[in-house]
């Protein structure tokens, strides 16, 4: 079998893989549920995990909101190739007579008790969890964050995983952990998913992780998608231009139900194709925008704590963001104003642009922004 092993790493390598890994089923036994690949493929024996890595400086252009839009093409073109790496493996390993399967990259969970789609999810359990795979594999560790790390990269890796029926020998595990607790991930998070002080324990391959206490996932969920994208200090934000206007719940039941309704009011959900309906459709779209606001807490985890300190610093630092009339999310230090919008968030504009739009009685609601909230929203604002 060492045989077939060295094929699939060589094929995952000549793919485009930076790191790859192979696990036995059996390790992921004591995991989290979402480590349960017979979930997808029943007859998995062993799963192979795969990352490629993020360019640094389309990272550091993004964090410090000198560019955006590169950093949004470039998690399509990860995309791209992940599937790649993922379909030539399993094209190998069904040509060797096993059953394979590549589990998607994004945006696909287990059914909800009582959610008939993605806007009415509240868990967001993936089919498959990539980095527990990745864990079980010797590819990372857990960071503070619960992003997996990795000695070379840090967080700045996508993951994807391929299971197979062939039965294959597992790689070392990583003994030592990366993560070194600096817990700048916490610091850059505008809606402050990641705790400082509490803990709690995740337990893979034998290995117990001990990461932070996160608040609940539609926490995280509010702040990438964009719905809310200020600090709370008011000095910066991610590069969403939208706001609550108010603190977000701290109780886990009304979190849930804000994001729920935040969902059902996005014009995205409302496409007859987007990202949550088929993802691998659109990332190979070339007119689907992968419309990218955050990611900062794995965007700053870099492995040399001097880049991490320079990195949070860049975020925090990098200032606010505002929708401008020609629909682009702009870095502002003028004075911005906040409007009310029908899709329950607020919206920061330029107050001297707004006034001049308003004056001029010219009309910005043809403009196209790159999402369809912006888009819905110049319609309503400047109308």
């Amino acid at each position: 079998m060492y045989q077939l092993e060295s094929q699939i790493k060589n094929i995952g390598r000549e793919s485009g893989a930076a790191l790859v890994g192979i696990t036995s089923k059996e390790r992921l036994y004591d995991a989290p549920p979402s480590a349960n690949p017979d979930y997808l493929l029943p007859s998995t024996q062993s799963i192979i995990s795969f990352a490629v890595t993020l360019d640094r400086k389309i990272a550091r252009d993004f964090i410090s909101k000198k560019d955006r839009l590169a950093h949004c093409e470039e998690r399509k073109r990860m995309a791209r190739s992940l599937y790649g790496i993922s379909d030539h493996l399993v094209d190998f390993l069904k040509s060797e007579g096993f059953d394979a399967l590549g589990v998607d990259i994004n945006s696909n969970y287990r059914p909800e008790l009582g959610a008939t789609d993605v806007t009415e999810m509240t868990e967001f359990i993936p089919e498959f969890s990539h980095k527990y795979g990745a864990v079980a594999a010797g590819i990372g560790r857990l960071g503070w964050s619960g992003n997996l790390l990795t000695p070379d990269y840090g967080a700045m890796v996508e993951l994807g995983t391929v299971l197979t029926s062939a039965k294959l020998e597992s790689d070392p595990l990583l003994e030592q952990n990366p993560c070194d607790l600096c817990k700048l991930c916490a610091s850059v998070c505008p809606v402050e998913m990641i705790g400082n002080k509490k803990t709690i324990t995740v337990k893979v391959s034998g290995i117990t992780e001990e990461i932070a206490e996160k608040r609940p996932n539609t926490c995280c969920w509010i702040g990438c998608t964009g719905y809310h994208g200020l600090a709370s200090n008011g000095k910066w934000s991610n590069w969403s231009p939208y706001r609550l206007g108010h603190p977000l719940p701290l109780n886990k039941t009304d979190l849930d139900a804000l994001n729920i309704r935040l969902q059902k009011a996005d014009p995205q959900m409302y496409l007859g194709e987007n990202s949550f309906t088929d993802y691998r459709k659109a990332m190979f779209n070339s007119d689907w925008f992968s419309n990218t606001v955050c990611g900062n807490c794995r965007l700053v985890c870099w492995q040399k704590r001097d880049d991490r300190e320079y990195n949070s610093r860049l975020v925090v630092n990098s200032g606010i963001v505002a929708l401008n009339s020609y629909g682009e999310h702009i870095v502002t230090s003028e004075e911005v104003v906040e409007l009310d919008t029908p899709y329950i968030v607020r919206v920061a504009v330029l107050k001297s642009e707004y006034g001049k739009v308003l004056a001029s009685e010219k009309s910005a609601g043809k403009t196209r922004g790159r999402s369809p909230m912006d888009t819905e929203v110049l319609s309503c604002i400047y109308r």
